[in-house]
Formats: C-alpha cells, structure tokens, sequence
C-alpha cells in the first residue's frame, strides 16, 4: 500500500525494478543528430495524423450556429468586436479578434474558419506525444499522440470554428512546460507559464480549471513542493490578469442560462464523448487500469500525478458547482482528454514489443463509423449553408426576409452573399451597432405596419426547426403580420433550419 501512495506521489520505491530504458536512450553513443531527428519525427507521426483527420471532410460540413456567431463577429471591426464584447461574449472576445486576423489572411470561407482549429488538433497530438516521452518513454507517447489524433471527440472540434480545439492544445502545451518547471525551473520558465496560463484564460475561462489539477500534481509530488511558491506565484498572476475578463463575464452569465443541472447521465455521457463506443471504452478502461497501476516517471512527476488530476478534477468541479448554478457542458472540458490517452497510453505500452498496435489498430476499426458519421453534411448541428442554398436559389430581388429569434440573423452574416438583396425589413440598427448578434429590432407595432406595407409580395420567414409556444413580442408581431397579410406559399426544411415563404 505504500509503496502504491509513493508511486502516486512520484516517488519510487526501493523495490521497485528501474524501467526499461526508454527507446529514446538506447544506443546513446550514436549520432547524436538522428536522436535530435527522433525525436523531433515521434510527435510529427501523431500530428500528421491529426491533421488528415481534420482536414477530411472539414470542408464539406456546413456552419452550424456558433460557427456562424464567429464568423458574423470575426468579419467585424477590431473597435466593433471589442464593443460586442462589452455587451454579450466576452469570454470569447479573444478568439473572436484572433480569428479577425485568420480572415484577413485565409478568408471567411467555411474551410478557412476551421483552420485554426485543424491545427490545432495536430498541435494537441503533438504535445501529448512530446509529454508522454518526457515523463516516460517514446513509445508512450507516440500512442498518446495516436490515441488523441483518433478520437472521435478531438477530431469534431477540429471541424468547429471555435475555441475548444485551441484550449486543448494550449492544455497540453502549458502541462509540458509544468513538468519542465519540475525538472528545471527558471524565472524565464515561470513567467512564460504564467503567460500561457493567462492566453489559456483569455481563450476560455472554464480552461483555468487546470490550475487546481496542475496544483493537486505538485502537492502529491514531494520532489516538487519547492516549486509551491513560484509556480503560485505565476498561476496567480495569470488569474490576476484575466480577472477584468472574469468580472465582466460574471456580469454576462445569463448567455449560460440554457444550461441545466446536470446529472449522472451527464456523466455517462462525458465518459462516452471521450471513449467512443462500449468496446473502445472497455478496451481504453483496461489500458487505464494498467497504466495506474504499472507506470513509472522518468522524472519527478508520476504519470499517475499527472494525469490522474488532470482528467478528473475539471470535470468534476464543473458538475458539482453546476447543482448550484449549471456551468457544465462537455466541451468544456475537452482539455482533459489528452490526460485520458496518457494513461491508456501508459497501459498498452506494457504489452510484449509493439504488440500494442494491435489494440489501436482495432480501436481505430470500430471508431472508423463514428468518424464518418460525424463527417455527414446532414448530422452537423444546423445546415446554415444548405438554408442559404435555398434562399439564393428561389429568392427574387426586392424579396423581404424576417428571422424568429433575432439571433438567427448571424446566417445571414455568415453567409452574405447568398442573402444579398433581400430587404430585412425589421430591424432597426445592424448586430454590428447593437452590438450583440441578432441586432436591435423595431416595436412590435412598428414591425407590424412594416410588414403590413413591406413594398413586396414575398416575404422569407427563418426560423428554428420548431417554434417556442410564447414568442417575445416582436416575434410575435411577425408571426401575426404575415399570418393576417399573406398567405404560407412555400416550406422548406433542412438541419435546424426551417424556412417559409409568403405571398400576398
């Protein structure tokens, strides 16, 4: 039993065998210009992987409607995105003015928003692999990085215009220069983690959670605890620095307000999105086990010190803090799934010599359907562009176009082109002057005698594919206008997105 508290806190018995030496040490009166080429080849395999893998069918999936808010704020304005931030999204402030600077150089096509996030995908597989030959051995982290670049999880935010892809890498990134700061602090070393610590939070803020986990990893490690006060010291100043961003996001909380308390379904579900399907996770779960129980460090910080705060403690505060007020939602927590590849990583190196691509390749095989699922046009969230599609093709010029909620008038913003000409006739200042993401809307009796004397005989009503019982006044001014002034010609339906047409 002691000996198992010892290995959990990084230190190694005394009747413990020494580890193989790993792959990387072998051989060490050899060119020393090939190890340097090795070493940079072992994280290239698992990035090069991630990168097919998001790039395959990245540009055949449609917008969905966070991907259509970035691209409606990233096209703005350097001095509109900051005025947008002071009302609503402040969190993703950041990303949204980065992406500002991706669209200046790629374009706002749908390939070129989700470049950021493809690389991403390989810059997170790649820091695995860099992290599991740190603090094991090379071939536990190239399975790592392969185990990460396969996940089905990992691969669909590679394909989302959004920020959960870069906190990932940022993750991982910042926790091999935490086992650095074990084996050779500096100042130099503490402030850039302190900075990255601070990108990390100005990115999302959810992604601060890994500071308690990184904190939990130094307490368990005595070899580390003198690391206590510089490393509070640069986490601390980090959290001091986003602390104007925490202080106007508390002020936005209502835009969590969908959320609800989650529960032990929630649960169930985390571990499904980060596994995949019952065979995978047996399989993963027993790698995990093993890897618990059998792997050790080649530095300071255990294996299971590590990773084992890292996977867990997110997500397990975000559940218990949402009983109280809902915060959770999985894709917050995404930055714990390299943790989950390092330990199955630590178990399936065990097996006799590279008998442990047996098992990747199998898992590999049973998630190849999710994969290509995920990547069909129809099971994407919304079908922005198929809704654009057809309003470009049966629109006519001079056509009016009204939206239930406002919000849905980021389609409009992502996919400007195809709604050129039409006239949107109720609304009063553009998202962009609002500040906000659907715009101000005139009164309810001023969209009512606007659509009563529209200039039009056809007005396009986008909507959702289903409409909420109580509407907010100016939808429900809509709704009465064209009920009572023209007559339902046509409907369409595609993902998310219904579409009517009226005529007089």
């Amino acid at each position: 039993m002691n000996s198992q508290l010892d290995l959990l806190r990084g230190e190694r018995p005394a009747t413990v065998e020494r580890p193989d030496p790993p792959i990387e040490d072998a051989g060490r009166g050899g060119d020393a210009g090939w190890e340097r080429w090795r070493a940079w080849l072992l994280p290239a395999v698992p990035a090069l992987l991630a990168l097919a893998m998001g790039v395959w069918g990245a540009a055949r999936l449609p917008l969905w409607r966070d991907e259509a808010i970035t691209a409606e704020i990233a096209r703005r304005s350097v001095p509109d995105i900051l005025w947008c931030a002071r009302h609503i999204d402040a969190v993703h402030a950041a990303y949204y003015l980065f992406m500002h600077g991706v669209i200046q150089v790629f374009g706002a096509s749908e390939f070129a928003l989700r470049i950021p996030s493809i690389a991403a995908f390989a810059a997170m597989a790649a820091g695995i692999a860099v992290l599991g030959r740190k603090i094991m051995s090379g071939p536990v982290g190239l399975i790592a990085g392969l185990i990460c670049a396969g996940a089905p999880f990992a691969s669909h935010y590679a394909h989302e215009a959004r920020s959960y892809s870069l906190v990932a890498a940022l993750t991982v990134w910042l926790t091999v220069l935490f086992v650095d700061l074990a084996e050779r602090g500096s100042r130099r070393r503490y402030a850039a983690y302190g900075a990255g610590i601070a990108l990390l939070g100005l990115v999302h803020l959810f992604a601060l959670l890994i500071l308690p986990a990184h904190l939990v990893t130094l307490l368990l490690t005595r070899r580390t605890r003198t690391m206590l006060r510089p490393w509070s010291a640069a986490a601390g100043g980090a959290v001091v620095a986003v602390s104007p961003l925490m202080a106007l996001a508390v002020t936005q909380r209502n835009a969590l307000d969908w959320l609800t308390r989650p529960g032990w379904l929630d649960v169930r579900f985390l571990v499904e999105t980060f596994t995949g399907p019952p065979i995978v996770a047996y399989l993963l779960g027993a790698a995990i086990a093993v890897g618990l129980i059998t792997a050790r460090s080649r530095g300071p910080i255990s294996p299971q010190a590590l990773a084992v705060p890292w996977l867990l403690l997110p997500a397990t505060v975000l559940l218990l803090v949402s009983q109280f007020h809902p915060f959770y939602t999985y894709r917050y927590v995404i930055g714990s799934l390299p943790a989950m590849a390092l330990l199955a990583a630590a178990g399936l190196v065990r097996l006799p010599y590279r008998t442990w691509l047996a098992p990747l390749v199998v898992m590999a095989v049973l998630l190849q359907p999710l994969h290509v699922e995920q990547r069909r046009p129809e099971k994407w969230w919304d079908n922005l562009r198929g809704a654009a599609q057809i309003v470009e093709r049966e629109s006519r010029p001079g056509d009016a176009i009204v939206f239930i909620t406002a919000d849905r008038r980021s389609i409009a913003e992502a996919y400007p082109d195809e709604f050129h000409g039409l006239r949107d006739v109720t609304m009063r200042r553009t998202p962009a002057e609002a500040g906000n993401f659907g715009g101000e809307e005139y009164d309810p009796a001023e969209i009512g005698r606007r659509l009563t004397s529209a200039g039009t005989n056809r007005v396009w009503l986008l909507e959702g594919p289903w409409r909420m019982p109580s509407l907010v006044p100016q939808d429900r001014a809509k709704v009465d206008a064209l009920q009572r002034n023209y007559r339902q010609a046509s409907v369409w339906r595609v993902t998310g997105i219904t579409l009517t047409l009226y005529q007089r």
